[in-house]
């Protein structure tokens, strides 16, 4: 393909220069035809150097590898793209010869025998706890050290661990907590997801093979424990960090991604930015509307001009192609349900809230809808009266989507007659699905983020986006770039429904 001017003023400042360099590359701005370009280019000028793209998850480092191949760079060695938790598992494999099991600290809970009673009451808490530990790098960072006792009551606010919300046992959860994170850390002949990131950089694993250059993709989204393992894969001195991303698509981080991954990579490495904003999904009228939000955003000159449109309802004539997205999942749900009845087959993407709300169903051991719903009332007043209480806005409101989605998952089944728990769980297992196709997709604006659509519906987004509980500047800020990622979902027509 002929580099565009922003690729090629790129293309030259990684062959023509020493530079660190950040690809700012906005919405649909072909991002990863510019990656490839790069790697192109960097094996010309120098044959010998050695290259790695940093894929944020395997299905991307495997599509990201195969287009490699297909270019000519078969040599792993020299041109390879890998996400950095095979990178720092290569380590830790070659260091401390360990085994992989992801319920290493479920194991370790499993044989403790002094407070045996708190284990099995708190075990599942307990081992989430410590796996968002690992994921924050707790005991790497300074201001994130084990014995701090604030640092894990907030880890578990922030994440909301499931029963730690009504418990007052959370002193001897969190003591708990420490004794599994240290043997967990101590126990190095076996190895769970979390620790082939962590081990590399709490054990300060030399890496042997350091790279010439390295494609840190979708930056804007990872850890500072991700990034500090990216670092030590820099060949000292003379290798390069091509920081790739788009800071105002960095939407995670209320889930531990450091909500300034972009400007923070690009200070500490000095890095000179390149812009790639010109967007080749989005019709003109999508970008001008995408503008308000991100102005260096720009419509490709041969863009379509499309339509931003008004509507009361969702149209009849819904197909396959077609994506509804909400800020929130309980209004999908309803709108799911309505489908279905009508004839249109859909899905709701992701099958991860599936799971959560499969989980919360279960908490109580309840067997019948009514009961379950009994629950629900119950759990919803004391958790947003706890919430509240402690300023807590969006705790409040996750506390309520959740509640709210799962009570129109209930009605849907008293709709069908159903009476029992076991068909509540069967309809979330038959309504939550990952990568739909052949249907049309509902999905919240997190979960759409990749992903791009002829015809999107925006539900209620004057509503819902920005969310009442963002208060904080950096919430604010993310509910703007929300808002933004699902503009530019669309290839053809942006609609606002209600």
């Amino acid at each position: 393909m002929t580099p565009t001017v922003q690729q090629q003023a790129f293309l030259d400042a990684l062959t023509g220069t020493r530079d660190n360099l950040a690809l700012v590359a906005r919405a649909g701005c072909g991002k990863t035809s510019t990656i490839l370009l790069g790697v192109d280019a960097i094996v010309k000028a120098e044959p010998q150097a050695e290259v790695t793209v940093c894929a944020y998850n395997k299905a991307i480092a495997d599509e990201v590898g195969a287009k490699l191949k297909s270019a000519g760079h078969s040599n792993w060695q020299k041109v390879q793209a890998a996400t950095l938790h095979s990178m720092g598992w290569g380590l830790v494999r070659f260091v401390f010869k360990s085994a992989i099991d992801d319920k290493k600290v479920r194991n370790i809970i499993s044989g403790m025998n002094e407070d045996r009673d708190l284990y099995e009451q708190y075990g599942n808490q307990i081992s989430a706890l410590v796996r968002m530990g690992k994921q924050s790098g707790v005991g790497f960072f300074p201001t994130k050290q084990i014995g701090d006792i604030g640092m894990w009551y907030a880890l578990a606010d922030h994440y909301d661990i499931n029963g730690l919300d009504d418990t007052s046992d959370m002193d001897q959860v969190v003591s708990a907590t420490q004794n599994i994170y240290r043997r967990s850390l101590a126990q190095i002949d076996v190895a769970d997801f979390d620790d082939m990131v962590l081990f590399p950089l709490i054990k300060n694993l030399r890496v042997k093979f350091t790279k010439d250059y390295l494609f840190l993709d979708e930056a804007q989204d990872l850890s500072p424990a991700r990034q500090a393992l990216a670092r030590k894969f820099m060949k000292p001195h003379t290798g390069r960090m091509i920081v790739v991303g788009d800071d105002r698509q960095a939407i995670y981080g209320f889930s531990g991604a450091d909500a300034d991954a972009m400007p923070n990579l690009i200070r500490e490495l000095s890095a000179k930015e390149m812009p790639l904003s010109v967007t080749w999904r989005c019709p003109k009228a999508v970008v001008t509307l995408a503008q308000s939000l991100v102005p260096d955003i720009e419509a490709a000159p041969s863009a379509a001009q499309g339509a931003v449109r008004q509507m009361a309802e969702v149209p009849d004539d819904l197909g396959a192609e077609d994506a509804i997205l909400c800020r929130n999942t309980a209004p999908l749900i309803s709108l799911a349900y309505k489908l279905i009845r009508s004839g249109k087959p859909c899905k709701v993407e992701g099958r991860s809230i599936g799971e959560g709300l499969a989980q919360l169903a279960k908490r109580w051991k309840v067997t019948t809808i009514d009961a379950l719903l009994k629950k629900l009332d119950t759990y919803k007043e004391r958790e947003v009266q706890k919430a509240m209480a402690r300023g807590n806005d969006a705790k409040v409101e996750e506390v309520e989507d959740r509640v709210a989605t799962l009570v129109e998952i209930c009605q849907a089944c008293i709709a069908q007659q159903k009476t029992s728990l076991a068909d509540v769980l069967s309809f979330i297992d038959s309504l939550f699905a990952d990568g739909a196709e052949g249907v049309t997709v509902l999905c919240t604006y997190h979960r759409s983020k990749g992903r791009e659509f002829p015809r999107v519906f925006l539900l209620e987004h004057a509503e819902r986006c920005p969310s009442r509980a963002a208060k904080q500047p950096w919430q604010r800020a993310q509910e703007n770039n929300l808002a933004y990622v699902a503009f530019t979902r669309a290839q053809k027509e942006l609609v606002f429904v209600g």
